[in-house]
């Protein structure tokens, strides 16, 4: 019996390609920036979610930008997830932004390889992906290229996106 996941998309495995749109993300342990450990599932919910995957690149900056966007994240449903897989420098977040980022940390590169993060080499590459509040892929962005991943603005313009989406409101399937 296939799961519900599997029915309503594709589900990330970690010998498979980089997630496309429409695919699901599959649920895994994480560990946060402090030590505690959460499900991915956990930082979804009623929020889309952004997972920026640093892959050895910093990221931190764009990170930033998007703490400094908190008013925009919170109007469109968003949460950042960054997943890094070096230590940060800092462990600490603004205590006004703790319920939209979150920083986990992936040393040994499980996540990245599980989740798709990776290169041709099986080497965590930089990489974003915008999911809707079901864990299904809007956007996937990877490159080695810092400068070809969206800016704060674009993934913004990401969530308003998702956000404006209806089922309901989209026209019927026909038969072909």
């Amino acid at each position: 019996m296939k799961s519900q996941a599997e029915t309503a998309g594709h589900l990330t495995n970690s010998s498979g390609p980089h997630p496309q749109r429409g695919t699901v993300l599959r649920d895994l342990e994480l560990t946060l920036v402090g030590g505690s450990r959460c499900l991915l599932s956990s930082l979804r919910g009623s929020t889309s979610l952004v997972m920026l995957f640093t892959g050895g690149r910093n990221l931190h900056v764009l990170f930033s930008d998007l703490e400094s966007k908190q008013p925009a994240l919170k109007e469109h449903n968003g949460r950042v997830l960054m997943i890094a897989t070096a230590h940060p420098a800092s462990d600490t977040q603004p205590a006004s932004s703790a319920d939209l980022f979150s920083q986990a940390l992936d040393e040994a590169g499980t996540v990245h390889k599980a989740l798709g993060a990776i290169d041709a080499n099986q080497k965590p590459v930089p990489s974003i992906y915008i999911t809707d509040r079901f864990g299904e892929v809007f956007a996937a962005f990877h490159n080695t290229d810092i400068g070809s991943l969206p800016n704060a603005q674009e993934i913004i313009r990401w969530l308003e996106f998702i956000e404006q989406q209806c089922e309901e409101c989209s026209p019927p399937e026909w038969p072909e």
